[in-house]
């Protein structure tokens, strides 16, 4: 059987859903010998897969545009119709709308084009309703990252539940690699604290960072550690943290390079994501990985995901979040510092790539 995987999404910058592209493909090919491999890219073959195409079980092929819109909807769309497979798999953006074939496979990770519709531009709102309504109609099969995403997936395109399967996300093997780094370095280079919390994400809307904000500051003069929030500035981010930035003791990092992000996880005090929504929710999970505590909106799937290895505050009320931070050096000792078997045995790309390629080939 030969497989087809678009794999243009890493030509840009990589998120959560660049990465389970990219983890998730590299581990189907580790343990997927009977199938071949079709890699599309955009531009480059991405460093990851470079020793892995050899022209007979794994080939590449390299398309080549600059407008995003025109290269996934047209360029992408003609080649994809070049290539004769019986599988065409999707693991980050959702097929063009004009490809039709057998065999399509495409993943949504979460509902938020309808579920926080309002946290995105008006254009990304229509684009995506768009496409996943096509995506429920091309797809034989569509993937998606928990439980609570399939169901807003059969609620809202009315597929048949046997149509989809859960495959959760999983934490890179990169960041669990180095035990061995020099804080110090990254310390200096990020203009970290000495004792700190810290959140990590896009800064856009849902991430709901200027309710932390908020609460930190209502809290900052009465406690001993400072706030690090970690990530690229997204969509409407200046109109909301404007009114809300305290140099001395809120700082932010701006984007973190791969090789920094372990240190700076296991030396936070703990760990807040008070998202309004996710579809499973990477970065709390990358910090139970790393030993550090976890506290959690109750939005969306957070709570099934991280189960009973977080302190939950309710996604819209901040005085529950500040009681927390308010009492946050007795508590933390006796909250969960790591993931518990359930959660180490599948969220991992290992894992995830295993039930693909089971309910590929069935």
């Amino acid at each position: 059987m030969k497989i087809v995987v678009d794999l243009t999404s890493l030509s840009y910058h990589l998120s959560g859903i660049e990465r389970y592209a990219l983890c998730v493909t590299d581990k189907m090919i580790d343990q997927d010998r009977k199938n071949k491999y079709v890699l599309v890219f955009r531009n480059e073959i991405h460093p990851v897969f470079k020793n892995r195409i050899d022209g007979n079980r794994v080939s590449a092929i390299i398309l080549t545009g600059n407008n995003k819109l025109f290269f996934l909807q047209i360029t992408l769309t003609n080649a994809l119709f070049k290539i004769k497979a019986d599988k065409y798999i999707f693991f980050a953006f959702p097929s063009p709308i004009l490809f039709r074939k057998k065999g399509i496979i495409n993943t949504i990770h979460d509902m938020g084009a309808w579920d926080s519709s309002d946290e995105m531009t008006l254009l990304s709102k229509i684009y995506f309703r768009i496409s996943y309504r096509n995506v429920a109609k091309v797809s034989e099969k569509i993937v998606t990252v928990s439980r609570f995403s399939k169901r807003r997936i059969i609620d809202i395109l009315h597929v048949k539940p046997g149509k989809v399967f859960v495959v959760y996300s999983g934490v890179y093997e990169k960041i669990l690699a180095d035990q061995n780094e020099d804080f110090d370095t990254v310390k200096s280079k990020y203009c970290l604290p000495d004792k700190y919390i810290m959140s990590l994400s896009t800064l856009e809307p849902r991430k709901n960072i200027p309710m932390l904000i908020k609460a930190f500051e209502r809290i900052a003069e009465k406690v001993d550690y400072d706030l690090v929030l970690v990530g690229r500035k997204g969509w409407k981010v200046d109109e909301l943290l404007k009114n809300n930035y305290s140099k001395k003791r809120i700082h932010f990092t701006g984007f973190v390079d791969d090789e920094d992000l372990p240190s700076i996880y296991r030396h936070a005090m703990c760990f807040v994501f008070p998202s309004l929504y996710e579809g499973f929710g990477l970065p709390p999970v990358e910090a139970l990985a790393l030993g550090t505590p976890v506290i959690s909106s109750d939005a969306a799937s957070l709570p099934e995901v991280l189960m009973g290895q977080a302190k939950y505050f309710h996604y819209d009320s901040i005085d529950e979040l500040v009681k927390i931070l308010d009492n946050l050096n007795e508590t933390v000792i006796n909250m969960p510092h790591s993931l518990n078997d359930y959660q180490k045995k599948r969220y991992g790309f290992n894992y995830a790539a295993k039930k693909i390629i089971m309910n590929t080939n069935d």
